[in-house]
């Protein structure tokens, strides 16, 4: 490996770095978004059990409740994207709910897995720039 590919492996490895970065942090969005709505689909599921006029906690976000009572367990307002809501029965909420969860979860599956084929390809190039520098430094001694 002369000078010029070793610099072009340090420039992959760059490379590498920030696509691992990229993948972590939207990783990171997915799990967010998972743990949104998993707290949504609890919160769905509670009040379709309670009854009209109980009382009960709802999240609204930052770990924090407000008290409030039920006024309807049967329906439901969902969010269809693009500030598009649909008023659904509840069954069918917590139904859209779920395949959300599971999309999400599938995404952070394919993202660990592209993690893992980064990190493969970095600790590869990485060994063979360390390998190579090594043989370099033993030539110039």
């Amino acid at each position: 490996m002369n000078e010029q590919e070793m610099r072009q492996a340090m420039g992959a490895l760059e490379a590498y770095k920030a696509q691992l970065e990229a993948i972590n942090e939207q990783g990171q969005l997915l799990q967010m978004s998972l743990e949104d709505y998993s707290r949504a689909k609890d919160t769905l599921e509670a009040v379709a059990k309670g009854q009209p006029g109980e009382e009960v906690l709802m999240p609204v976000g930052g770990s924090a409740y407000v008290y409030a009572s039920i006024a309807r367990n049967d329906r439901v307002l969902v969010g269809v994207g693009t500030g598009v809501s649909l008023d659904k029965p509840m069954e069918d909420a917590i139904a859209t709910v779920e395949v959300r969860i599971g999309e999400l979860m599938d995404a952070l599956k394919k993202i660990s897995e592209s993690r893992t084929v980064v990190e493969s390809k970095m600790q590869q190039l990485s060994q063979m720039v360390q390998q190579e520098y090594q043989r370099m430094q033993q030539g110039l001694k």
